[in-house]
């Protein structure tokens, strides 16, 4: 079911978009019809199994020197799936919100997590983080999920970091740089990248409040594309007052 506050938001923006010349967000169905479409090809194959042998390379050479120095007493991570990403985070928070749009996803992280008091499972509908209080998280992180994201959802999970982030909060998120074939599936792209890009992001990141601090186009390349990027942003003490 749909957060009333992120139904309240998404009619908001409608009603400004006219004055602010930002086109509004699809409907809420809309938005978690698109979810849908990506959420049901992660909820079961090998894919899960495959990538974890890669995750301590990656956290080392490429997500850590990035995120290092950013508060993680309270994270939520977004599209955990088997929570290989999880484990890592485990390390660092004091509270970790699990969010994956899949139940089974969310089965399997309990099984591997357990009773840890630290975590917090969440199924959500793929849109919103309507179970996560305002201002309840540091920091926010999604690596090897939002690639594969349509780009109205990018946008409106943007806008919910945005309310769950307390001031200075921070967030990291690995996103796709695939500007080819944008009415296509995202199926039909190199890696199943959706259609997105960095400059792309950061314009969404300002348009919801928030603030990037550095990005960087992954030199990995499929077929002869850069097709991933990754950003850390904050949510500024001032936006988040209002200034």
């Amino acid at each position: 079911m749909i957060g009333a506050r992120f139904v309240r938001r998404l009619r908001a923006l409608g009603r400004g978009a006219t004055k602010t010349g930002v086109d509004p967000l699809p409907s809420e169905e809309e938005l978690v019809a698109l979810a849908k479409v990506v959420g049901d090809d992660w909820a079961y194959g090998p894919y899960y199994d495959e990538a974890e042998p890669a995750m301590d390379a990656q956290w080392r050479d490429t997500i850590w020197p990035f995120i290092e120095g950013s508060d993680f007493s309270s994270v939520v991570e977004l599209a955990a799936g088997h929570g290989r990403n999880s484990a890592k985070l485990l390390e660092l928070a004091r509270r970790l919100y699990l969010v994956d749009i899949n139940s089974v996803n969310i089965e399997f992280l309990r099984a591997r997590f357990g009773d840890d008091e630290r975590v917090v499972y969440i199924h959500n509908n793929g849109v919103d983080l309507a179970e996560i209080e305002d201002e309840a998280a540091t920091f926010v992180y999604s690596f090897d999920a939002m690639v594969h994201f349509d780009s109205d959802v990018v946008r409106a999970y943007l806008r919910e970091f945005n309310r769950v982030l307390a001031p200075e909060g921070r967030g990291f998120c690995h996103y796709s740089n695939y500007t080819g074939n944008p009415t296509g599936s995202y199926r039909e792209h190199p890696g199943w990248r959706n259609f997105m890009s960095r400059e792309l992001f950061e314009h969404y990141l300002a348009k919801e409040g928030l603030t990037p601090l550095r990005s960087f186009v992954i030199n990995e390349t499929l077929d002869r594309t850069s097709s991933d990027a990754i950003t850390l942003f904050e949510k500024c003490a001032a936006r988040a007052r209002g200034d």
